[in-house]
């Protein structure tokens, strides 16, 4: 592993021990890497790093829906993006972490396409949900996986080639600290018509309203395109999209019910992926 990691505990660097390949540093912090497959990179300080845990239910139904190929026209553009992103780097080995990555889906569907194409890059996922991070080695995510605290990430400042942020938002400014100067942000959000006829249940006098990034002031927008595409789904699909998307909270059992009992023939799926870069 090339990518420096600090300890999360003192910030010193961590060294890797070749035959348990858990971390340590100088100051004598150790994290053992988990029978399982990640490394809990946590400060096991009382009142800090505490593990977050996803819905286990949540967890499963979106893990069966990814993995249906649902998604597949958006994974191939992503695909095309990060391709044409490590194509333009010169860099001998990048390094990509994917932020929050979640249960591993999307490394999955995107690191064997850079492997065909040659690409030489460490893969990083890292998360705060225990769970998750649990799911993404059992599934052979094909990533170096940690499960550490977001606020403060650990790895050195300008560091990163490439981070992923995939259907999550980008909070706080770690990102974009350990970002090269030359590094991008592969930022992807739904657009203005994502799972519209599914929103129409929640927000009866829904009307389209311009789209709304926020983006932190310390990066710029360096590309964006708009993925579009219908998709036939189950009501039980049609259940586990509203759950994972940020206005479910919105509905109540009624509500979810309504949803779970009727198929939707044309689905539309409406995502932006918005490249972002430093402001320097």
């Amino acid at each position: 592993m090339t990518l420096s990691l600090l300890c999360p505990v003192c910030s010193a660097p961590l060294n890797q021990h070749q035959a348990s390949a858990g971390f340590y540093c100088d100051n004598k912090h150790h994290f053992d890497k988990h029978p399982n497959g990640y490394w809990p990179l946590l400060s096991n300080v009382k009142g800090k790093s505490k593990p977050q845990v996803e819905s286990r239910q949540q967890m499963r139904g979106r893990h069966f829906l990814l993995e249906t190929g649902l998604f597949a026209p958006l994974i191939k553009q992503l695909q095309a993006v990060l391709l044409d992103l490590f194509a333009s780097n010169s860099d001998a080995e990048l390094q990509h972490i994917d932020y929050q990555c979640a249960d591993g889906y999307y490394l999955r569907q995107l690191v064997p396409a850079l492997v065909e194409a040659n690409v030489s890059c460490q893969h990083w996922g890292i998360t705060d949900a225990e769970n998750a991070i649990f799911a993404a080695a059992k599934s052979q995510t094909p990533a170096n996986l940690l499960l550490l605290a977001l606020k403060k990430l650990p790895f050195a400042s300008q560091s990163v080639d490439i981070v992923t942020v995939l259907d999550s938002p980008l909070k706080g400014k770690e990102c974009i600290r350990i970002l090269k100067d030359d590094g991008r942000i592969v930022l992807l959000q739904p657009g203005i018509r994502h799972l519209w006829q599914i929103k129409q249940q929640v927000y009866p006098d829904l009307v389209e309203k311009p789209l709304q990034l926020n983006l932190p002031n310390d990066v710029e927008i360096d590309a964006q395109q708009q993925v579009v595409f219908t998709q036939s789904v189950t009501g039980e699909q049609a259940l586990t999209l509203l759950d994972m998307s940020v206005f479910g909270w919105r509905a109540n059992d009624q509500l979810k019910h309504q949803v779970k009992s009727t198929a939707i023939s044309e689905l539309e799926f409406d995502w932006q992926i918005i490249t972002l870069k430093k402001r320097l």
